[in-house]
């Protein structure tokens, strides 16, 4: 367990634990200027979002040494792509179940 244990646990959370795709859905509902973006718009930039929030988490956990940092680039990128595949789908499924209930 790393000497910071806050840190490494909303690191692992914004990574495995869905905390990215939470918070840029909230960042989706409450930042004024992506409030007004059109419907399709506004899904590109939670989805874009989402993803940046979890790699880049991911990667702030390697350079802290929180996370064994991947050998090659296709591990980097396989990495990232899950990091950011639970944050995009995390995400979704709250506007989904929040929005779109009926």
């Amino acid at each position: 367990m790393p000497e910071n244990d806050q840190l490494y646990k909303i690191l692992l959370w914004f990574v495995t634990g869905g905390g990215a795709g939470t918070v840029s859905y909230w960042l989706m509902e409450n930042v004024a200027w992506l409030t007004y973006l059109k419907a399709e718009y506004k899904r590109y930039a939670s989805v874009a979002l989402s993803a940046v929030l979890a790699m880049a988490a991911y990667a702030l956990a390697v350079a802290l040494a929180y996370q064994a940092a991947p050998e090659t680039v296709q591990a980097w990128l396989e990495a990232l792509f899950a990091a950011a595949s639970v944050a995009i789908g995390l995400s979704q499924m709250i506007h989904g179940r929040r929005k779109l209930r009926t």
